[in-house]
Order: structure tokens, then sequence, then C-alpha cells
């Protein structure tokens, strides 16, 4: 007893301990910022932080970031949670959608005179949304016109973009029919370099309201002048100004540039230190002006700061975030930013101070890079501004290297244009929603309950029915097992059943990137778009994941089986190895394998392609054209699943009675019949089980997306690719329009086919089981 109560009032006054230390905690202000994936910038603004802690007795907490991309998804997380941050570094084009569900704390008030007579416009312009400021910019993501002096003088930099070209194609340099000097190289796939050339031609992505707000609805991309940006393009790239391979892009562009053979190039200083690690004698120019003499203007993002609506210390968060942006500290941070004496240009800061001062000043490449703020263009930060990303490079890829015969420029741009307007209808689509009476849920979690307490019943009356011998122990005696089991069970609920469930609701909401918190019920009308809008996308995606699928194990089934049947008739030694040699493709890392096969099917410069050139072979757009494509999806996933066959049956084989092997013999049976008709079939009905498994993860294989992205895309922009599995245009329909709450109705869809075939095919394993 005394124990008891010893043991008692030790656990009273470790809790009041504790609720002591939790209060102490609150009193004590505590904030954390989300910054950056440059440890020296870390560091620089943990200084800033201990200085901040010694003014204010308020700590930050500085976390290091892996990369800016993953800012908008990591603070949906967690945004609300203990270990929330109250201070995210990130890129202005991402707020849109923190905006409109409310994660971000308008700064609008904070923002006086002071900081808009210290900081560039665009610093400021790029977290403007809907009348409101969300952030403050910190570093111009900006690019200008690279030029290497030793190919193009300072004197002789184009002024307008007719000049660019016609410099351009006097400075390339033809070995024959290979240009081996290019005057400049550009990626007619691209939008975001090229930009300013598009716009030079009378094309714009979004459009403006009167108030300066962008008008998503109004795409201007298939303006009558882009009809002439085309056809420029195509002209460049006779002369040798623009990359003739299909699927090479910027870093194929800044290699050539590092290796000397490029005299100019738009881009930004990303990778200074490698230009200046190989030598090149590299300036940084502003971008040439339009042919009507007005200014161009690059499509830039800005990397700034934003606070999160949930913190718990808002006045000490922007109190902290005004002291990061005074210009002592902004001069640190630069300078952290850019290796110090390096000077790489990876920060251009958005400080006016900054930009004026010595350390950026005294550096040619850094002082021009500062002056090109003022000739910016901030990419929208509306929620609809990604959308773009999805489509551009595809439409511009089938204009400029179509796989047979000529497109239509005109009809490829419209219909781009078409369909990012229809991408941002359906972001903004409304659905009536649903609203469920609270007796509704009680209905259902009765009917639960009563289920549960029938099935229960109903196991007893059949276990009191048994004879004595098959009876189930009783509770009591398996309460142990039971609480063994639990956390296992607790695990399963929490990780697979409860994601399921929560998916299935997900579903059956208008949960998207606009609605990442104030979702509602609206029904089933998710799954009568896909079965009405998308049923043709969706039977065309079944026919070619079951066939992929299918595929895939049955030619890596027999495969492995063939393989481990030939190793089990070879020497014991040889054997080994070879089994050695034929799992590394089980053993290696999937992304580095998938990456590899990537390089060797590529057309132009692809290692298969290379060696069957030797023997007159053309070149095999193996990854390009729709069917070889499918063919070579099937053929590399064959390569990486046959090895977990052929391991199994090894063992196997091993466990057939020779005598079947021998009675063959006798009867005269060559080494194919009894492959075939011994060795297959008994491994078969001993790996249906393996099979089964094996399926399933192929029907969700998204390695496919690593390989080929989906494609060839489609013939209309935004049906499913020639490779898209069902699992990958979930992904891309979650990810292009934010739609998750549709991408969450076709996972069920899988799901509920998964199950079906998992349970038919369990059921069909029993009766040849029983039969057997």
């Amino acid at each position: 007893m005394k124990r008891v109560c010893l043991l008692f009032i030790t656990v009273i006054l470790c809790g009041f301990f504790a609720m002591g230390t939790r209060a102490h905690a609150e009193e004590t202000p505590h904030l954390r910022i989300w910054f950056s994936q440059y440890e020296a910038e870390n560091e620089a603004l943990r200084r800033i932080a201990s200085d901040y802690e010694a003014l204010t007795g308020v700590s930050v907490e500085v976390v290091s970031r892996i990369n800016i991309f993953n800012a908008v998804s990591d603070l949906v997380n967690n945004a609300t949670l203990d270990t929330r941050p109250d201070i995210v570094f990130m890129q202005a084009p991402d707020i849109g959608t923190l905006v409109a569900s409310g994660y971000l704390e308008p700064l609008t008030p904070m923002i006086d005179q002071d900081i808009r007579d210290r900081f560039t416009e665009v610093a400021l312009s790029a977290f403007r949304l809907d009348g409101e400021i969300y952030g403050v910019g910190y570093s111009v993501d900006s690019y200008g016109l690279i030029y290497n002096k030793d190919i193009i003088s300072e004197s002789e930099l184009p002024e307008t973009w007719a000049d660019f070209f016609a410099l351009a194609a006097e400075k390339t340099v033809f070995d024959g029919a290979t240009p081996v000097i290019h005057g400049a190289l550009l990626n007619a796939r691209d939008m975001w370099f090229n930009y300013p050339i598009i716009r030079n031609y009378g094309g714009y992505y979004y459009g403006t309201y009167p108030n300066g707000d962008y008008n998503p609805y109004d795409v201007g991309l298939d303006q009558a002048g882009m009809l002439d940006y085309v056809a420029k393009m195509q002209e460049a790239m006779a002369q040798g100004i623009v990359l003739t391979n299909r699927i090479h892009g910027e870093s194929e562009i800044v290699s050539r540039f590092a290796n000397g053979k490029v005299g100019m190039m738009i881009y930004g200083l990303w990778y200074a230190s490698i230009l200046q690690e190989r030598g090149i004698d590299y300036g940084l120019a502003s971008l040439p002006d339009q042919d009507d003499g007005t200014t161009s203007r690059a499509l830039t993002t800005v990397q700034g700061f934003v606070v999160n609506r949930f913190s718990l210390q808002q006045a000490q968060s922007l109190d902290f975030l005004e002291y990061i942006l005074e210009d002592a500290n902004q001069q640190l941070l630069i300078e952290a930013g850019n290796d110090h004496d390096r000077k790489l240009g990876t920060r251009n800061p958005a400080n006016i101070a900054v930009s004026q001062s010595d350390y950026i000043q005294s550096s040619e490449i850094l002082s021009s890079l500062s002056a090109l703020n003022d000739e910016t263009e901030p990419f929208p930060n509306l929620p609809e501004g990604p959308i773009w990303y999805n489509y551009t490079t595809t439409v511009f890829q089938s204009i400029f290297f179509p796989l047979s015969g000529a497109v239509d420029p005109e009809a490829k741009l419209g219909e781009l244009a078409e369909k990012i307007r229809d991408d941002v209808r359906l972001m903004n689509l409304q659905v009536e929603r649903i609203e469920i009476p609270s007796y509704v849920y009680m209905i259902i979690c009765l009917l639960i309950v009563t289920g549960l307490i029938i099935y229960i019943i109903r196991g007893r009356i059949q276990n009191k029915r048994c004879p004595s011998y098959l009876q189930k122990p009783r509770w009591k005696q398996t309460l142990l097992a039971w609480g063994l089991i639990l956390p296992l069970m607790v695990l399963l609920l929490v990780f697979y059943v409860y994601p399921i469930f929560h998916n299935m609701y997900l579903s059956l909401t208008d949960y998207s990137g606009i609605n990442l918190r104030e979702y509602g019920l609206i029904g089933f009308a998710n799954y009568r778009d896909i079965f009405v809008k998308g049923f043709q996308g969706l039977v065309s995606m079944s026919v070619w994941t079951l066939s992929f699928a299918t595929c895939v194990v049955v030619v890596s089934f027999i495969l492995g089986v063939l393989i481990a049947f030939m190793l089990k008739q070879s020497h014991v030694k040889i054997a080994k190895i070879y089994r050695i040699i034929f799992i590394l493709p089980w053993v290696i890392p999937t992304v580095i394998t998938l990456l590899m096969w990537q390089g060797l099917l590529e057309t132009e410069n692809g290692l298969v392609n290379q060696i069957l050139s030797l023997i007159g072979i053309p070149h095999i757009p193996w990854l390009s054209h729709p069917w070889i494509a499918k063919v070579s999806t099937i053929m590399v996933m064959t390569w990486f699943s046959f090895p977990y066959f052929m391991v199994i049956a090894s063992g196997l084989i091993q466990a057939i009675p020779k005598d079947y092997y021998d009675a063959a013999k006798v009867d005269g049976a060559n080494a194919f019949y009894t492959f075939f008709s011994i060795t297959l079939p008994l491994v078969f009905r001993a790996m249906i089980p393996t099979l089964i498994m094996s399926f399933i993860m192929q029907f969700n294989q998204f390695g496919v997306y690593i390989l080929t992205g989906g494609g060839p895309a489609a013939d209309k922009i935004g049906d499913p690719g020639a490779t898209d599995l069902l699992i990958t245009y979930v992904f891309n329909t979650a990810f292009n329009t934010n739609r998750y709450a549709v991408a969450a109705a076709y996972s069920v869809l899988i799901f509920v086919f998964i199950a079906i075939f998992a349970l038919l095919s369990i059921r069909i394993t029993r009766k040849v089981a029983d039969n057997g």
C-alpha cells in the first residue's frame, strides 16, 4: 500500500512539474523560421537571431531546409502543429494556394514607407495578391544575357532582339552541317527564358485587369504574333542557334557555354561557380530591347519571407521579420548567400542599400545582375499561375520536333491556350456542397456498432455448436496474445486502414489547391466527372495499365524461371557468378537505374542507338514513339523484375523431385519440353501468391513516370500520355491542376479494382490448392 501511495504522489508531482515547465515555456517567446538550403546563409541568420535575442529576449530557431520547393506542402502539413514555423522563406509564385486557403498573414500593415523606400518594387509586387502584400523579397532570381567575351565583345552586344538573332547567326561557325561554335543557343521547348522573346512577338501568359491584378482567363499564347515567334525559332534552328535535340534543355546550353562553344545564352548565375572553374571570361548584360524600343522584362521569381497565419507569436514574428529586413542584416545574408569573397551570384539582393554596397558594386557580375532588378516581370503568384508548366514544353516540342508530319502551329497554340483556360475553370469550379445532418452520422455509428455486435454474437453461437476440440479459446485465454499483437494492429490502423478511409472521404469532397482547409462534401460529383468527362481516358489507361502489368509479370516470371533452370544445369561455380550478375538489376537503386536506361534509350545520343548504327540500323525512337515507348517500358520493367523471380524460382527448382526429370529423360523429352512441362508448371503453382503481389506492384508502378514522364504526349493536350498508367495519371491530376479530390477518386477506383482482383485471385488459388 505504501508503495502504491508513493507511486501516486510521484506521478502527481511529475505532472505538476511538467505543467510548470510547459507554462514557463509558454511565457518565454520562441520563434521558428524555415530558411535556406545553403548552410552559410543559415549560419548568418543564426547570428542575426542571436543578436535579436540579446536585444529582446526572444529566442529564434533557424531550421535548415533541403530546398525551397517543398515550402508549400510542408507549411500546409505543419502550419498548426507544435513544430509549426512562424516565418517561412519561399518563392513568391507559391503563395497563391496558401493565400486562398488562409495560411499566410497579410503584411500590408507592416509595410510602411520606410520598407518601400529600402526595397525594390519587385520585392513587394511579387508578393502582392488581391490587394494585400503577403511577403517581402530577399533575393530576385532574375536572368539576363550572359555572353562569352572571347566570342562576343561588350561593344558588339545587341540592342534589340532583331540584332540578337542577326549577331548570333553571324558568330555561328559550322564544320560542314554541324555548328561547332554557336553565336547564341536557345531551347525552343522552353518558355521561361524565351518569355521576353515571346513578348517581343506579342504573346503573353496572363493578361491583367485594370487594377493590375492578373486575369487567368486572359491567356495570350494564341495571339497572331505567336506564329511569327514560331517561324523565327524555326529559322534560328536552321541557323544553329537553337537546340536541335528534342530532349536537350538548359543544362545542355550551360554545358556548351562552359566549354566555350556558345557566345550568348539567356540565363541566370545559378551555375556561376562552374563557369569560374572552367575559366570562362563571361559577362552579364541586360536583355536586348524589344523591336519597338521598349525594355524587355525577364520573367522572374522572387524569394522572400512570409508569416504563418497560425503562428502563436504573431507580434514577435512580425517584429523579427522587420529586424531581418534591416539593411545591415540583409547585407550579412547576401554576402553569405554568395559565398562571401567568391561572389557567385547565387543571391541577387532585393534591398537597395545592399545593391549599392561595395560588396556588390565591386563585382562586375553582381552589379550587372543587381541592375537587372528593374527589368523584371514577376511570375504570376495566383493559384492558377503554374498551370502553363504542365503543357508548354509538350506543345512547343510537338511544334518544333514533330514525330510524324508537320504540326499546325496555329491550331496547337490555340489548343494550348484553351486548355489553360479550361484548367483555370476547373480549378475555380464551385460544386454545391451537401449538408449532412448530425443524426445521419449517429445512425452510421449505430449501424457499425450493431454490425460488430451481431458479428461477435454470431461467432460465439457458431463456436458453441462446434465440437469442443474445434472451439476457439475464450477471450480470457487469448488476452495475452491480443495484448502482444495490439501495437501492430494500432500501426496497421493508423498507417493503412485510416489512410484508405480518409482518401475515400476526400474523394467525396471539393478538396483542392484553393480549398486546402475549408473543404466540404459534394457527394459523387468527382466520380461523375471521371465516368462522364474522362471516361475515354479512363478506359484507355485501364487497358494499357492491365496490359503493362500482365506483360511485365508474365515475361519476368518466364525469364526468371528459365534463367534459374539454366543455372541449375550449369557448373556450380559458373552458376554462382552468373546468379550474382543477374541479381544486380534488383539490387541497384531504382531511380539511378531508370535514369541510366533513359540515357541508354535516348534517340539521338543513346548508347543503344549508337551500337545499332554500327551495323546499319537507323536510330529507333525508343521513348519518343507511342508504341515503341510502350514496348520499351515493358522491357525496362522486366529487366527490373526478373531477378526477383529468378531468386525465388532457384529455391523452388531445387525442391522439385529429380525423379520427374529422370522419367522425362527416359521418355525422350528434350530440355525445352522438360522446362515447359515440368519446371514451369510446378514453379507457377508454388508462386501464385507471389505473382498476384507482383501484378499489384506493377499495376501501381511509378517508375514508368521516371523513365518516360508519361509520354510521348497525346495528340490532344491534357489527355493521358502513351505510357501513362492509372497511378501516374492520378499524380498528374493531383499536381497539374491541384484537384486533389479528383485524384483521390481515381485512387479509390484503383483500390477497388486491386481489391477485387486480389480477392478473386485468392479464391482461385484456394480452389487450385484444394483440387491439387
